[in-house]
């Protein structure tokens, strides 16, 4: 994962975190979320693997620490977003609607993540104002003083009946005039609920599923802390013993 993820950032010939403004841009970039992700596995397999091997109770006890951390971390923030999910989905609709919507066409891969949830979850903008959201864009928002060609209109994500041009090319206009309220008939051919409100739907609907990849998350983790600890606890009682013996 970590040799993949240096590996598209690379590709995008633009191997510097200076693009990268805020949390939000590394989160949404999949390959920093790689690189992150493998340097934190490969850390964890390193310590946890020669830890066992050397039977070195300071490289296990990194290990297992890490390990409660990060899954007392997820369940924190679990339990936050159970008890405070009314705020919590406020202000994550909040970032996602200043962060994504406005530079759409400014970065690729918010382009391209917000091009696949929207045809994937059929839906069109990111709060509860739906497709109304693209009047945040400065290429899309329907005003007198938008001289772009997509003024007035959604991204092609939006559609549901998608066409292309040519070659698979799609028609960035199949969505035109969806956003000026004068024109009849703009908005039948669009998804019009928002994506978050298209996710939480998914989600309750799939609840056993979630539920499963949860639990299904979370017994690995528990087993890691579980084994190092009981590892740990058998190498210094043997060194305690031999200990004991040696002074006698």
């Amino acid at each position: 994962m970590l040799a993949i993820g240096v590996w598209a950032h690379t590709e995008k010939e633009m191997f510097s975190f200076e693009y990268a403004r805020s949390v939000f841009d590394f989160l949404t970039d999949v390959s920093i979320l790689c690189i992150i992700t493998g340097c934190l596995i490969f850390l964890l397999g390193f310590c946890g693997c020669l830890g066992a091997l050397r039977e070195n109770t300071c490289l296990i006890k990194t290990y297992c620490f890490t390990l409660c951390a990060l899954f007392l971390g997820q369940a924190a923030g679990a339990v936050y977003i159970f008890f405070k999910s009314s705020e919590f989905k406020d202000a994550f609709v909040k970032t996602l609607k200043d962060e994504l919507v406005p530079l759409y066409t400014e970065n690729d891969d918010k382009k391209t993540l917000v091009d696949w949830v929207q045809s994937q979850m059929k839906c069109c903008g990111m709060s509860n104002d739906g497709y109304k959201d693209w009047n945040n864009n400065e290429y899309y928002n329907c005003s007198k003083l938008n001289k772009s060609p997509l003024a007035c209109a959604v991204p092609h994500s939006c559609c549901i009946k998608q066409d292309t041009v040519y070659n698979d090319v799609p028609n960035i206009l199949c969505g035109a005039n969806s956003l000026d309220e004068t024109v009849r008939g703009a908005t039948d051919n669009i998804y019009m609920v928002g994506c978050v409100s298209a996710v939480v739907r998914v989600i309750q609907l799939n609840l056993p599923v979630v539920g499963g990849v949860i639990i299904g998350l979370a017994i690995p983790q528990i087993l890691g802390i579980v084994l190092s600890r009981t590892l740990d606890g058998q190498i210094t009682d043997q060194l305690e013993r031999w200990k004991r013996l040696n002074l006698m």
